[in-house]
């Protein structure tokens, strides 16, 4: 009974992924409100030297987008960006502001799809995991 709700699971979140790739990208002016920054550390408290920043946004659907450093401080609170994001997820695809485009995910699509239909495969048993296969590792079951 586990297996099959894991399986169904698997099934609609590749579906969503495909789903979201597939709709059109979200074009919005929208406006920086704050910049914050968060640094990965382990259990013991000690930095991993990982810092993943943040732009917060107002005036549109999308909230907030993950940016590098150099973009991160490039923008200031209170300046206008475009913001292109995907519909269902509100992930940040790219970031303009006027003529100078400073972030641009150009593969995100495919990696979309392959994440997606992985998952769909994984859902259906044409992937089967180290439970499944003797041999350990994945195998595609082909029929």
């Amino acid at each position: 009974m586990f297996k099959f709700l894991f399986r169904c699971v698997l099934f609609i979140a590749g579906l969503a992924l495909i789903a979201d790739t597939g709709l059109p990208a979200r074009h919005e002016q929208v406006r920086v409100d704050l910049h914050t920054s968060e640094q990965d550390t382990d259990r013991r408290g000690f930095g991993t030297g990982d810092t993943h920043y943040t732009l917060h946004l107002i005036d549109g659907v999308v909230s907030k987008c993950s940016v590098g450093h150099a973009l991160y401080t490039r923008l200031k609170d209170g300046d206008r960006i475009e913001v292109s994001s995907t519909q269902l997820f509100k992930n940040c695809i790219r970031i303009a502001q006027g003529e100078d485009v400073f972030q641009d995910d150009k593969y995100w699509k495919y990696v979309g799809l392959v994440v997606g239909a992985l998952l769909i495969a994984t859902a259906f048993g044409w992937l089967r995991s180290d439970d499944d296969d003797e041999r350990g590792g994945i195998g595609i079951r082909l029929g």
